[in-house]
């Protein structure tokens, strides 16, 4: 079961960030600021504003494209989509996580959630999870 499909883009652009090792400094109903653990520039994810500074990978290539190069996350367009439900885009991890598959119209929101359930996975093996408020 996806637990990711029925979350708004808001929620895992937020899980994401947390994800990439970011701490939420300051948090409201429609706007999370995160910190990185190193210091640096505070990270602003917000569900209304659609500014350049805003954190948004489910939408923002520039924010995502990294996480899918360096995660190895393989993107596929399934012309046969109308056979399946949730989407036209499948991401996969390249390896390691076989059975991961997500679907989506949206191929940065596929590929966000295929970084999630890779995460997911990772810390199922240590113990630890990712918390989507």
């Amino acid at each position: 079961m996806n637990k990711y499909r029925d979350k708004s883009d808001f929620e895992i652009n937020k899980a994401v960030a947390v994800s990439l090792g970011y701490t939420a400094e300051y948090e409201n109903e429609s706007v999370t600021v995160f910190r990185n653990n190193n210091g640096g520039m505070p990270l602003v994810v917000s569900a209304t504003a659609d500014s350049p500074d805003n954190f948004d990978p489910c939408n923002k290539p520039a924010d995502a494209m990294p996480i899918v190069i360096e995660h190895k996350i393989c993107m596929a367009y399934d012309v046969f989509a109308e056979e399946h439900d949730g989407g036209s885009w499948v991401a996969q991890p390249a390896y390691g996580f076989s059975d991961e598959r997500v679907r989506s119209d949206n191929y940065y929101r596929a590929a966000m959630i295929c970084f999630l359930m890779m995460k997911d996975t990772e810390n199922e093996k240590v113990g630890g999870s990712v918390e989507i408020k």
